[in-house]
C-alpha cells in the first residue's frame, strides 16, 4: 500500500505514519487544492462474518465525528471505501504529537500544562455534548500545532467497537490510559474519556505514567491501586489542590469522578489558584512552544563525520548492518574508545576485531579522543554499558523467550491483539531485528518510537 498514487479522489503525496489498523497518508484534494491526511483501515483485519456490520458502524461513527467542528478537534472531511481499505480524509495538521514531547522529556512549566489540559477539556466538552465519546485519549492522539494549539485526533476511528476484529472480544483502548470500566470490558461513557485525560495530566505533571508494567499489572493497578500523589513525584512546584483534583480524576468508580469535562476544567482552574474566575481563563490556551525545553537526543552530541568514519570502518567487516550498530551504540556513550569497544563485541573473528581496534587508534589521532570531533562536551557521569540485550545484532536468531518478552511489551501499546501480531511476525522473521521491524509496523508513529526505545531498538 505504500506505493499508492491515489485514494478515492485524493492524490497521495506520501506516508505520514502507520498504525495497528492501517497507514496514514498525506494527500491532496485536487478539486479544492487542499492538503489532507487520510487514515486507512484494512478490511482484512475484520472478521468476515461481521465485515458488513463493522463497516456500517465505522461509517456511521466517522459521520458523527465529521460533525465535530471545533478548533481543538482534528476535522473529518469524508469517509470512503476502496477494494481493500476503508478510509477517512481529515484535516492535515502541521505539528508534533504530545507523545513525542514526552519521549523527548519536554520540560513544560505548570502554566503550559494548564493550557494543554484546558484545550483538551474544551474539545471533550464539545464532543461529549454531541454524543461522541473518544475512548482512546492518550498523548499519541494529541497534537500540538506550531502555533501552540492542541488538536485531538482520531475521533470517529477510536469510537468504533473493535470486538469484531480478527481477535474476538478485544478490549478497546490503549492499556496505560484506559479507565477501570474499559479494563473490565464494561460499557463506557464520557467519564471514561475524563479518566484517560487524568492519566495524561498525571504524566505531564510527573513525567511518569501513573500505571505501568505489563498489561496484567497495568490493568490491575487501574482497577485496584491509586498512584502516588503527583506532588510526591513531580519536579514542579504544584499548587496544594492538584493532588485532590488528580484523586477525583482517577477515581475507580465512574460516579466518583468528574461527571463532565466542564466540571474537570472548573476544578482545574480552582486548584490552580484562580477560583471561579480562574487564573487560567478559557481563552488563554495557546502555548508558546519556543519556551518548551526538550532533552536533546543522545546522538546529537556526536559529530556526524566521526560516526560516518566509524560506520565505514565497521561496514568493511560486518556489512550494511554497520549503520544500525554504530547509531545504536552512539546512543549509549559519548566516548570514542568506549564506542569502539562496544562495537567490537559484534565482530566474532579476533583478527578482524584487532584490525578494527587499530583503526580506532587512527581515528583517535584525528579526533583527539573527543566524541564530537573538536566540540566541547561533558561526558555523562554514568555510562550505559552494553549487556546481553544491549547492542543487538542483525543476525541474532529469533528465540521464543525474546518473542514472549517483546510480545508482553507490545501489548502495552496494542492490547490483546499484540499476541496475534507477534505470532504472525514470528512466522516471517529470520532474526530479532526483522521481528521487531514487523511489530513496529503495527504501532502508530509516536508510540512506535517509545516501544523501540523501551526494548533497545530505538535507532531501528
Amino acid at each position: 500500500m505504500h506505493d499508492l498514487k491515489q485514494i478515492g479522489k485524493y492524490e497521495v503525496l506520501g506516508v505520514l505514519g502507520k498504525g495497528a489498523m492501517g497507514v496514514v497518508y498525506k494527500a491532496r484534494d485536487p478539486h479544492i487544492e487542499r492538503t489532507v491526511a487520510i487514515k486507512t483501515v484494512r478490511k482484512d483485519l475484520v472478521d468476515p462474518d461481521f465485515a458488513a456490520q463493522f463497516m456500517a458502524r465505522f461509517k456511521n461513527e466517522a459521520k458523527a465525528a465529521g460533525r465535530l467542528h471545533h478548533p481543538n478537534i482534528v476535522g473529518i472531511y469524508e469517509y470512503g471505501e476502496e477494494d481493500t481499505v476503508a478510509y477517512i480524509a481529515m484535516e492535515y495538521v502541521e505539528g508534533t504529537g504530545l507523545r513525542e514531547y514526552l519521549n523527548r522529556k519536554a520540560r513544560f512549566d505548570f502554566a503550559q500544562l494548564l493550557a494543554i489540559m484546558a484545550q483538551l477539556l474544551q474539545a471533550l466538552e464539545f464532543a461529549h455534548a454531541r454524543g461522541v465519546v473518544h475512548r482512546d485519549i492518550k498523548p499519541a492522539n494529541l497534537i500540538l500545532t506550531h502555533e501552540g494549539s492542541l488538536k485531538v485526533a482520531d475521533f470517529g476511528i477510536a469510537r468504533v467497537d473493535m470486538s469484531n476484529l480478527t481477535m474476538a472480544g478485544m478490549v478497546m483502548g490503549t492499556p496505560s490510559y484506559m479507565s477501570p470500566e474499559q479494563c473490565r470490558g464494561e460499557a463506557s461513557d464520557q467519564r471514561s474519556d475524563l479518566f484517560s485525560a487524568g492519566v495524561v495530566f498525571y504524566e505531564l505533571l510527573t513525567g511518569e505514567k501513573p500505571f505501568s508494567g505489563s498489561v496484567e499489572s497495568i490493568t490491575y493497578q487501574i482497577c485496584h491501586r491509586d498512584p502516588r500523589p503527583p506532588s510526591q513525584v513531580s519536579a514542579l512546584e504544584l499548587p496544594p489542590g492538584i493532588d485532590a483534583l488528580m484523586a477525583t480524576a482517577l477515581a475507580k468508580p465512574s460516579d466518583e469522578r468528574f461527571q463532565n469535562a466542564r466540571a474537570f476544567h472548573h476544578a482545574l482552574r480552582v486548584a490552580a489558584g484562580g477560583g471561579t474566575q480562574g487564573a487560567v481563563p478559557l481563552d488563554a490556551t495557546v502555548l508558546n512552544l519556543a519556551e518548551v525545553e526538550l532533552q536533546p537526543s543522545a546522538i546529537a552530541a556526536w559529530d556526524d563525520t566521526v560516526l560516518n568514519t566509524i560506520e565505514h570502518q565497521l561496514a568493511r567487516i560486518v556489512g550494511p548492518m554497520a549503520k544500525f550498530l554504530v547509531r545504536k551504540a552512539a546512543m549509549q556513550t559519548h566516548d570514542v574508545a568506549e564506542l569502539y569497544s562496544m562495537l567490537a563485541t559484534n565482530i566474532d573473528d579476533p583478527h578482524l576485531r584487532q584490525r578494527f581496534a587499530a583503526e580506532r587508534t587512527a581515528s583517535d589521532a584525528h579526533t583527539h579522543g573527543s566524541a564530537t570531533g573538536g566540540r566541547a562536551t561533558t561526558p555523562p557521569k554514568e555510562r550505559s554499558r552494553p549487556t546481553g540485550s544491549g547492542i543487538l545484532r542483525m543476525a541474532v536468531p529469533l528465540e521464543q523467550s525474546f518473542v514472549d518478552d517483546t510480545t508482553t511489551r507490545l501489548a502495552v501499546y496494542l492490547g490483546p491483539i499484540a499476541k496475534i501480531v507477534a505470532r504472525n511476525a514470528a512466522k516471517q522473521a529470520r532474526s530479532q531485528v526483522e521481528f521487531v521491524q514487523l511489530l513496529a509496523d503495527h504501532i502508530g508513529t509516536q508510540d512506535r518510537r517509545a516501544f523501540l526505545l523501551e526494548i533497545g531498538f530505538d535507532n531501528l
